[in-house]
């Protein structure tokens, strides 16, 4: 149920929360479970945008170091909500995740993973051809070693989102769906309220989780956000008779079995699985991601699209700026080729066909883990954006640390290294092989 706009905004709430996708709902909801009051202002439908569209992986491993406290956390969050609100409500499976490696480069994707978790106490194992094919007896290939995690899990993006949502309304937060929020405004030098299309709210706090529309709330604030639009493309398979729970990120494709049957498609870790549209946004903070930039240029294929000219629009556009970017179009020869690659690996489903395809805009980081910060000490605005493909397994845990942050003072966890200025500092995490 939407909640009815014109209610709202006749009062000031605790806490002001841009963006209806998972970060933002799970805010939300661990909020409200604390007697604050708290609007989410979402400019489609809840989940309408990337929290709708990831691949469904819950992992703790494979991550840049400073993910895996979040990663560990929003596991245990993960089996909660699935207990709580049962398992068809967010398709929650914790079948683990496994990373295989067939060359020696491969391996030491493997070798690397294996050290973080070991670091972290995380239960993961190196397996070797024989634990693959035990794993998966059905899998094809010839594998030297796999990274396998089985505490790790998969879920269904959009019904995990939508049932958080649920969660937080029933706590007592409301979420204004269709209500874009045009800017942050000051009072005393201070943030202290969102202008919505339906009118103002004040806050006491106020949160962007807004994703990809982040930077361009944050800058006439004082904060610009490196954060460059991705387009990632993934498709679903019709339904074949289910044989394992177990997800996979391999070489050529990665995939996520469904509970139907179906499998969830995205690229392989050797690859490139995003589209680099250029848009004004990554022109101003090319600076930023130049050294990601120079060690995948083989990798790129950089072309302007429609986002790079609805940017340019929106910069004389107050509404033309929040408004939802046009339906991104799917790179139907990366997904095709996925699908081919996952027949490969598994000869027994024959030439199992493509249901369906979509593609999704990610909010990248030139180091590709996300911003989640308070920038000024003496302000009461947050930012938790740039998650590059990561907030739908880590969601659950940023929305508590949030939480903590606005109702306590601090974290629980550790968020240094996901600071704003780490960026102005030169004091960026290295970025991955392959974005």
């Amino acid at each position: 149920m939407v909640a009815a706009v014109k209610d709202i905004l006749r009062q000031s709430v605790d806490v002001a929360i841009v963006g209806g996708g998972i970060v933002g709902c799970s805010t939300a909801w661990h909020l409200a479970q604390k007697n604050l009051s708290v609007a989410v202002f979402e400019r489609g439908r809840v989940a309408s945008e990337q929290s709708s569209r990831a691949w469904g992986f819950i992992r703790q491993q494979g991550r840049n170091e400073a993910e895996v406290p979040l990663a560990a956390e929003a596991n245990e969050i993960w089996i909660e909500l699935s207990r709580r609100f049962g398992a068809a409500s967010t398709e929650f499976v914790q079948g683990g995740i496994l990373v295989p490696a067939e060359t020696e480069k491969d391996e030491e994707r493997v070798v690397d993973g294996h050290e973080v978790a070991r670091r972290f106490g995380l239960a993961t194992t190196i397996l070797n051809s024989a634990g693959i094919e035990e794993l998966l007896p059905e899998i094809n290939g010839r594998w030297r070693s796999g990274l396998y995690t089985p505490g790790d899990a998969h879920g269904n993006p959009l019904l995990s989102t939508q049932t958080i949502a649920d969660a937080a309304r029933a706590a007592g937060a409301k979420i204004y769906e269709n209500t874009p929020v045009y800017s942050v405004e000051r009072s005393a030098g201070r943030p202290n309220s969102v202008m919505t299309a339906d009118g103002r709210c004040e806050a006491k706090a106020i949160v962007l989780a807004n994703g990809i529309g982040a930077p361009i709330l944050a800058a006439p604030l004082g904060h610009k956000l490196p954060i460059q639009i991705v387009k990632s493309s993934v498709g679903r398979t019709v339904p074949a008779a289910p044989f394992t729970k177990v997800a996979m990120w391999g070489p050529n494709v990665a995939f996520r079995p469904g509970l139907d049957g179906r499998f969830t498609l995205g690229n392989g870790y050797r690859g490139v699985g995003v589209d680099y549209e250029m848009t004004v946004d990554s022109l101003r903070g090319l600076s930023h991601f130049l050294p990601a930039y120079r060690n995948n240029w083989r990798l790129l294929r950089l072309t302007l699209g429609p986002d790079f000219f609805h940017q340019l629009y929106a910069r004389t556009s107050r509404a033309a700026a929040v408004k939802a970017l046009p339906e991104p179009r799917p790179n139907e020869r990366k997904v095709l080729s996925n699908l081919e690659s996952f027949r490969e690996l598994f000869p027994h489903l024959g030439t199992i066909a493509l249901e369906t395809m979509w593609a999704g805009r990610l909010d990248m980081t030139p180091d590709v883990i996300p911003i989640i910060d308070r920038p000024r000490a003496d302000e009461d605005l947050f930012i938790a954006a740039g998650f590059s493909g990561h907030g739908f397994a880590l969601g659950p845990a940023i929305g508590k640390q949030l939480s903590e942050w606005i109702t306590e003072g601090s974290p629980s966890l550790d968020l240094t290294p996901f600071r704003l200025a780490r960026f102005r500092e030169g004091i960026v995490h290295k970025p991955q092989k392959a974005l």
